[in-house]
C-alpha cells in the first residue's frame, strides 16, 4: 500500500513537472556547432628563495627547494581548445520543451571524449537539466571573470604554462604535521589561482533546476551525489552530496544593464580529518553602452582543508571591458590568499586582453599576463603573452 502510494505521488509530481500549455508539437531538430584554435605562448618565469622563517609559537619552517628552473623553454605553440557541440530540441503537444546537448572534446592533448552530456526540459515553470553540466554555483555567479576576453585572462590558460612554486615544509611547532607539496600546476595548499568557488562541481553528473526570471530575479539549485560522471558515478570520492544554490538579478534601466549574484557551495567529506565544503560568493556587473565593469568576492573558508588546521582561502577580482564594432578589449585584476597561522600565501594576476573579429566565425586575440605567486618562503613572478586564432561555426 505504501509503495503504491509513493508510486502514485511520483507519477502525479512528474505529470505536473512535464505538463504545460497545450500547443502544436514540433519534432526534434538538431544543430551542430564547433570551434578550434591555435595559440602562441611566450613565458618568462623566475623565482626567489628564502630558506627559513620564524612562525607563531617560536618555531620555524624550513623549505627544501626541489627544482631550480621552472621553465626550460620560454616559447611554444599549443592547440588549447577544439570541440564540437550537438544540440537537439523539440516541443511536445502540451508545450513542454525538451532536448539534449552533447559536447565533444577534439583536442589531441585531451583524453576526455565527452565533456558535457545532459538532458533539458523547460516550460513556464522553469528549466530542468539532468546530466554532466555545470552547476548553479557556477552558472548563476557573476564577476569580473565574465568580462575577460582572449583565453580568459585571470580565468584563462595559466594552468597550461604556470609552474607553481611548491615545496616540502615541516612545521617545527607541530613536528608531526607535514605540509606535503610537490612541483606541479596546482595544489590545495596554495592560494587559489582561478576564480573558482570551493566545491565547484564542473561537469560532474547532477540535476539542476532554474526558475523563470521574474522582474530580473532568478533562483537555481543543483544536487551532485558524487564527484564523478559517466560510468564512474557509483564510485566514492573525497566528498558527497554537493549542493549548489544561487540567486541572481539581470535587468536594464534605459541604457544601463545591472547584474548581481549570490551563490553558495556545500558538500560533506567522506573521510575524516578534512573539513566539509562550505563557501559563498557575491558578484556583479554594470554595463553602460560599450563599457562594462564587474567584480566578485568569494570566501572558501576552511573548505577541504585539514580539520582544525586553520587553513582558510578567499579571493576577489575586478575587471572592465570596452566593445566597439569588431574589437573587444578588457583589463582585470585577480587577488587570492591562503592563510595559515602567520604564513600568508598569495596569488595575484593582472591581465590585459584584446579580441578582433576578422570575419564571421574567424577571430584573432591576444593577452598579456603579469602573475605573482607567493608561497611566503618562495615566490614566482611570471609574465606571459598568449596570442591565437579561432575558427567557429
Amino acid at each position: 500500500m505504501k509503495k503504491n502510494l509513493l508510486t502514485s505521488t511520483a507519477l502525479v509530481g512528474t505529470a505536473a513537472l512535464f505538463g504545460g500549455v497545450a500547443g502544436a508539437a514540433e519534432a526534434p531538430t538538431w544543430k551542430l556547432t564547433g570551434n578550434a584554435n591555435f595559440q602562441f605562448y611566450w613565458v618568462d618565469q623566475d623565482e626567489t628563495l628564502v630558506t627559513k622563517r620564524t612562525i607563531t609559537g617560536g618555531g620555524s619552517v624550513t623549505v627544501f627547494k626541489t627544482k631550480t628552473l621552472p621553465q626550460d623553454h620560454d616559447w611554444y605553440f599549443g592547440v588549447d581548445e577544439a570541440e564540437l557541440q550537438l544540440n537537439v530540441s523539440g516541443t511536445a503537444d502540451n508545450g513542454l520543451n525538451y532536448g539534449f546537448k552533447i559536447e565533444l572534446n577534439a583536442n589531441t592533448t585531451d583524453d576526455t571524449m565527452a565533456d558535457e552530456v545532459r538532458l533539458q526540459f523547460s516550460g513556464g515553470w522553469g528549466t530542468l537539466q539532468m546530466g554532466d553540466e555545470d552547476g548553479a554555483e557556477d552558472i548563476m555567479n557573476y564577476g569580473g571573470e565574465n568580462l575577460m576576453g582572449a583565453t580568459g585572462g585571470f580565468d584563462g590558460d595559466q594552468d597550461d604554462y604556470l609552474f607553481r612554486v611548491i615545496t616540502t615544509k615541516r612545521d617545527s611547532v607541530a613536528p608531526t604535521t607535514f605540509l606535503w607539496l610537490a612541483w606541479g600546476t596546482s595544489n590545495t595548499r596554495g592560494a587559489p589561482m582561478y576564480p573558482t568557488i570551493a566545491g565547484d562541481t564542473s561537469d560532474q553528473t547532477k540535476i539542476s533546476y532554474f526558475s523563470p526570471r521574474f522582474s530580473g530575479f532568478q533562483v537555481g539549485a543543483s544536487l551532485t551525489p558524487t564527484p564523478n560522471n559517466g560510468d564512474d558515478f557509483k564510485e566514492d570520492g573525497d566528498w558527497e552530496n554537493h549542493i549548489g544554490i544561487g540567486a541572481n538579478y539581470d535587468n536594464s534601466f534605459g541604457g544601463v544593464r545591472v547584474r548581481a549574484s549570490a551563490v553558495y557551495s556545500a558538500a560533506s567529506q567522506t573521510g575524516t580529518g578534512t573539513e566539509d565544503i562550505s563557501a559563498w560568493s557575491v558578484g556583479g556587473i554594470v554595463g553602460f553602452g560599450p563599457f562594462s565593469l564587474g567584480a566578485n568576492y568569494t570566501d572558501n573558508g576552511e573548505s577541504g582543508m585539514p580539520t582544525a588546521s586553520g587553513w582558510e582561502s578567499s579571493y576577489w577580482n575586478v575587471a572592465a571591458s570596452f566593445e566597439t564594432g569588431p574589437l573587444y578589449i578588457s583589463a582585470g585584476y585577480f587577488d587570492s590568499t591562503m592563510d595559515y597561522r602567520d604564513l600568508d600565501l598569495g596569488y595575484s594576476h593582472i591581465a590585459l586582453t584584446a579580441d578582433y573579429t576578422v570575419a564571421p566565425g574567424l577571430g584573432v586575440y591576444a593577452e598579456i599576463n603579469f602573475i605573482e605567486d607567493d608561497w611566503d618562503l618562495l615566490s614566482h613572478e611570471t609574465t606571459s603573452l598568449v596570442a591565437g586564432a579561432n575558427v567557429s561555426f
